[in-house]
């Protein structure tokens, strides 16, 4: 994957602050909803890589992952920050089989301007995960329990909103938003084969490049056999196949390849079409339709 790089110089104090009044200002002059505060990433392939300062310690990059239960430190980092650990019980990723974990004291992280309090961060070594050797953990489920987020793939922007006096402006298609612990649903319309549809609640997970993950597409006029997992597990041998089209609120998208392995989910090679506002708080998501709506969703590589 391609290196990333930051300009690793967090604003003062006052420059952040004057920041936060000139955003205020101007969400009052428009009357929409004034943000707690913003923060940029980057892309590795389609997914996010945000800069994060935990307590005092320096800032470090960190993969911006809903589909992640609880906020994920590498090992490694973890000691840098000389944070104790105690083993805990495996949890599970998108790959097969049980995925080690200890877990740590609470902490504060910081994203630019946005606080998150984190009660109980996860430590699981990152070493065989596909992605760069800079990413030292994964920013998971609380920031999107805490606050409303608005991922502007266009911008390459991450918004956040107090959710006590969030009221969202414009004409976006709002669609149910359900959350299950620390888990985040939506439910998508999938035809597969050609004219016979199911609706699935699918996990909303940011941290996949994936389109939709889900078992149906076995049922597909056109499957192939592909590895599956790359992320935290192991990989394993299962399936892709052609969705004839996947509905979202309004949207429908033609003709998407996804993988059919266990446990449905939709990714962000779907998500990136749109500006997405994950208003768990209130139980909605919001799409904005982006000029990438319709670009084709890439035929996996044959094994």
């Amino acid at each position: 994957m391609k290196a990333l790089c930051f300009a690793l110089h967090p604003l003062r104090r006052s420059q952040r602050l004057a920041a936060s009044v000139l955003l205020a200002l101007a969400a009052s002059i428009d009357g929409a909803p004034a943000p707690v505060g913003t923060f940029p990433f980057k892309r590795d392939g389609q997914l996010m890589v945000v800069e994060a300062r935990i307590e005092k310690a320096p800032p470090a990059l960190f993969m911006l992952d809903s589909g992640a239960s609880h906020t994920v430190f590498d090992p490694t980092f973890a000691k840098e920050l000389g944070l104790e650990t105690k083993e805990a019980l495996p949890t599970t990723g998108t790959g097969s089989g049980a995925v080690a974990k200890s877990h740590t004291r609470a902490v504060a992280m910081t994203l630019h301007d946005v606080k998150l309090d984190l009660p109980e961060p996860w430590v699981i070594d990152l070493s065989n995960a596909p992605m760069p050797r800079t990413i030292r953990g994964l920013v998971g489920a609380e920031l999107f329990k805490e606050f409303v987020v608005r991922m502007d793939p266009l911008q390459s922007k991450i918004t956040v909103f107090d959710p006590a006096s969030y009221h969202h402006e414009g004409d976006a298609a709002s669609i149910p938003l359900t959350v299950d612990g620390d888990k985040l649903f939506l439910e998508a319309t999938l035809e597969v084969p050609a004219g016979q549809f199911v609706t699935h609640k699918l996990r909303i997970d940011t941290g996949s490049e994936s389109s939709v993950n889900d078992e149906v597409v076995k049922q597909s006029e056109e499957v192939r056999t592909s590895i599956l997992g790359g992320g935290l597990g192991e990989q394993f041998k299962s399936y892709s196949g052609v969705f004839s089209s996947v509905k979202l609120g309004p949207y429908v998208i033609k003709h998407v390849w996804g993988p059919g392995g266990p446990g449905p989910s939709i990714g962000m090679e779907l998500l990136r079409r749109f500006v997405v506002t994950f208003d768990a708080p209130h139980g909605r998501i919001y799409l904005e339709r982006t000029p990438q709506l319709n670009d084709p969703v890439p035929t996996p590589p044959p094994n």
